[in-house]
């Protein structure tokens, strides 16, 4: 089931829906507006798994922004001075001196501002298909959010994203299905208007915390070179390069992103890794015995899927199901486990 979920209110009168769960360093996680519905995305099981995961040593606050989800449906500015009061609502109810922070797609652009004007709240960023202007992830003018555009621009968009953020998998129409829960059209079309005029480049070497951005190079939809210029021109940063070719950070290998957010914040070691008894061995399948195989000697996942002939995505839900099975967080755990176990 959902974590519990709260209301708060922001400056200029927004109402905005939070939960938390988990309990530790405190990580707000700021939604990729306007995709964003804490109880619906609950529903997905990669969403589900990429909070819960990282709650196991953290305390996870996440919300909808105003004019999404569960939060004030009427309120659609979704400037970056909006966005930074939905966040500056929900820190004040955590209680707490300094957090990190966790921007995703078009809401880094917000959590670097954010970052930059007030390094004695944010401890870390984190940025995931970040990038510093709106012009070099939306070229195009986004049409005006007037029913002719709405009824033909809103089910271009909702598919495509949906097959970006999934690497057109089997689970492109649950995504698209939860996208449109997410928001009304017209409101969608003005938060990516908005986005398009989003420029924080001039604060990037402002940004006095320790930064992370992470990103898939094989993504449709990311661009490599927006992510590269993130971490040169912000101070104290480093970039990882995962694995896979689906844009979210709730498709594809979950576990080895949130292993990579642990190191970075310094928790990955606040529990004793789940294993498995060698006289309680998983049932797995002949091909999930062959990833395991192919996993233990080191190889990335596309060598992997070119080694057993299959998709690069195949190969991610293999890991997304071995992983449960084998009582097993990340690709270092499944290693040791099949080299323990006679895997490898």
């Amino acid at each position: 089931m959902p974590p519990s979920i709260r209301h708060t209110t922001t400056g200029d009168g927004a109402r905005i829906a939070f939960a938390t769960l988990g309990e530790g360093v405190p990580v707000i996680c700021m939604p990729p507006v306007p995709f964003s519905h804490i109880e619906a995305g609950w529903d997905l099981a990669g969403q589900r798994r990429w909070y819960e995961r990282l709650a196991r040593h953290a305390q996870v606050a996440l919300y909808d922004g105003r004019g999404t989800g569960l939060s004030d449906r009427a309120r659609t500015e979704f400037d970056l001075d909006a966005q930074a009061r939905d966040l500056e609502a929900v820190a004040g109810r955590l209680g707490r001196e300094r957090v990190a922070l966790c921007g995703f797609f078009n809401a880094a652009p917000a959590a670097i501002a954010y970052a930059a004007r007030h390094p004695e709240v944010v401890s870390e960023l984190v940025l995931w298909g970040g990038f510093a202007k709106g012009t070099d992830v939306y070229p195009m003018p986004v049409p005006a959010a007037a029913p002719e555009a709405v009824a033909l621009y809103w089910p271009m968009l909702v598919e495509t994203a949906a097959h970006t953020w999934t690497a057109s998998s089997t689970d492109a129409a649950e995504v698209a299905a939860f996208f449109r829960r997410c928001v009304e059209p017209e409101a969608a079309l003005r938060a990516f208007a908005a986005a398009r005029d989003y420029d924080v480049d001039a604060l990037l070497p402002n940004v006095a915390v320790r930064t992370l951005v992470m990103h898939r190079p094989h993504a449709r939809g990311q661009r490599h070179d927006l992510a590269q210029a993130l971490a040169a021109r912000i101070p104290d940063s480093e970039l990882a390069l995962l694995d896979g070719d689906a844009a979210s950070p709730f498709a594809g290998d979950i576990d080895a992103g949130i292993e990579v957010i642990e190191r970075f914040l310094g928790i990955e070691g606040a529990s004793t890794p789940a294993s498995t008894s060698p006289r309680e061995l998983p049932d797995l399948t002949p091909r999930e015995a062959e990833v395991l195989q192919l996993l233990a000697r080191g190889l990335p996942n596309k060598q992997i899927a070119e080694a057993l002939g299959v998709s690069v995505h195949t190969v991610e839900r293999h890991l997304t199901n071995l992983y449960p099975k084998l009582g097993c967080r990340s690709r270092t755990e499944a290693t040791a486990f099949a080299i323990t176990h006679g895997y490898a």
